[in-house]
């Protein structure tokens, strides 16, 4: 009981840090089993950093509720089943040696490397989800015109 109240607390602790740099990554310092303790997890929480027990970090998307597939936001489908300077030249940072074909998990060298991928993973889904409801909105009014004109603004 003790042990699981210091994980609770420990997490309590980064979502109080999440909170206060007003970001999307849960940040530990050390890995404690994070998904039971879920309920305490802003909904804005969308990524979870830890050291991984075999050496460096690991970035994991955080699901919609404990025991629940999916993620919150996943990380870009372009990233998926990517590795070492392919993932790097693709996602624009540097450290990252791999990305699950699910798009749910990935290593880094480095605590920074994987925050750094974190936020790019963020902004990255942001625009990819602006583009895809634009898309739709002109889709569903039927003007041709008007998706070939949105594809056009955002293909580049």
């Amino acid at each position: 009981m003790k042990t699981q109240s210091m994980w609770k607390e420990t997490v309590l602790d980064a979502e109080s840090a999440r909170r206060r740099r007003g970001d999307h990554i849960i940040i530990l310092e050390k890995y404690v089993p994070w998904e039971d303790l879920m309920v305490w997890l802003g909904r804005d929480a969308y990524y979870i950093v830890y050291p991984a027990s075999f050496g460096g970090w690991l970035l994991k998307c955080i699901p919609p509720s404990a025991r629940c597939p999916g993620q919150r936001v996943p990380l870009p489908a372009a990233w998926g089943g990517l590795r070492n300077e392919e993932l790097q030249e693709v996602s624009g940072v540097s450290g990252v040696d791999f990305c699950h074909p699910g798009r749910y998990i990935a290593r880094a060298a480095s605590k920074d490397a994987a925050i750094k991928f974190a936020e790019e993973a963020y902004k990255q889904q942001t625009l990819d989800e602006r583009r895809l409801h634009a898309l739709k909105l002109a889709a569903t009014i039927k003007n041709v015109e008007a998706v070939r004109w949105l594809h056009a603004l955002f293909a580049g």
